[in-house]
């Protein structure tokens, strides 16, 4: 069951913008925090994928805000949070309504937010 989960995410993942490597020892080379181009929907739920690159780090938790605005310029509002580990995604239940929504990653001093603003009416 773990492994068709984690190739549900892989491939998940993939389809977001984002690939998955195996956890590595933890490195001191600097790590630049990224995400999927928009917020994704699956299985009745939105995720946000998140990364860490250009280093070999070791798994990370990241937290994520899912952000809505009513048009695709904003100005977006945090409707829930989560946590989710670097390769992976968020992932938040549905019954947000309506609207634009972008995620925003936050790991140590580095902010990302997926650069296209995706309109899900869940």
């Amino acid at each position: 069951m773990k492994k068709l989960l984690g190739a549900a995410l892989t491939s998940t993942l993939a389809l977001a913008g984002l690939t998955v490597g195996t956890p590595a020892q933890a490195s001191t080379q600097a790590c630049d925090l990224v995400t999927a181009q928009s917020v994704g929907y699956s299985a009745l739920m939105l995720y946000v994928g998140v990364g860490l690159e250009g280093c070999s780090n070791s798994v990370t938790e990241v937290s994520v805000e899912l952000q809505k605005g009513s048009s695709a310029a904003g100005p977006f509002t945090t409707v829930a949070e989560n946590y989710a580990y670097s390769g992976g995604a968020a992932w938040f239940d549905e019954g947000t309504g309506c609207g634009y929504y972008v995620g925003v990653a936050h790991w140590q001093d580095q902010s990302e937010t997926t650069p296209k603003p995706t309109y899900y009416c869940n």
